[in-house]
């Protein structure tokens, strides 16, 4: 009897803790508007670099909003002649607490990664992560919405000080 009394207390505070949480929503998604430029349907081309010289891939990345606007899903796939070679979906957040965005992305070989994500300017992006087998990568986006233009490079650091591109991204919005 005395377990299921210290049960429904501790579920009592649990359920008053839950009621009085704040509401961040508001602030989050003022923060992701900064992002806004990014939703959409995008096509263009994929050039990577890889042992056996560069492969192009026909690149297309769907983008929208979930949850109200606070998150942004992405969902990006890279075909070479219908054979999917490339698949990614990732979401982007922005965190109340720390003041940051979060990046979570997941490719279709199994592995998920956390990067960061940072607003540079208007339309201009940066993400990246550290690779757990040694280095960096980062991915500079660029869109131009008059031009409805999406550039993106990827380059790889062993060192964070030496950069070597190894994906460029060439997109126009649908």
């Amino acid at each position: 009897m005395k377990t299921i009394i210290f049960s429904l207390i501790i579920m009592g505070f649990h359920l008053d803790l839950i009621a009085q949480r704040p509401d961040f929503s508001p602030q989050c998604k003022e923060a992701m508007q900064q992002l806004a430029a990014l939703a959409g349907d995008w096509k263009g081309t994929a050039t990577m670099q890889t042992q056996n010289g560069p492969m192009t891939l026909d690149q297309s990345e769907h983008i929208e909003w979930k949850l109200d606007g606070l998150l942004l899903a992405i969902e990006g796939i890279g075909r070479q002649k219908d054979a999917i070679q490339f698949h990614a979906f990732a979401v982007i957040n922005f965190d109340p607490f720390t003041k940051q965005f979060k990046f979570k992305s997941f490719v279709k070989e199994g592995y998920a990664t956390d990067a960061y994500f940072k607003v540079h300017q208007e339309n201009q992006f940066e993400w990246g992560f550290d690779i757990p087998s040694g280095g960096k990568s980062k991915y500079t986006i660029v869109l131009d919405p008059e031009k409805k233009t999406w550039y993106e490079s990827g380059e790889y650091s062993r060192d964070g000080t030496t950069w070597m591109k190894f994906i460029e991204l060439n997109l126009t919005r649908n």
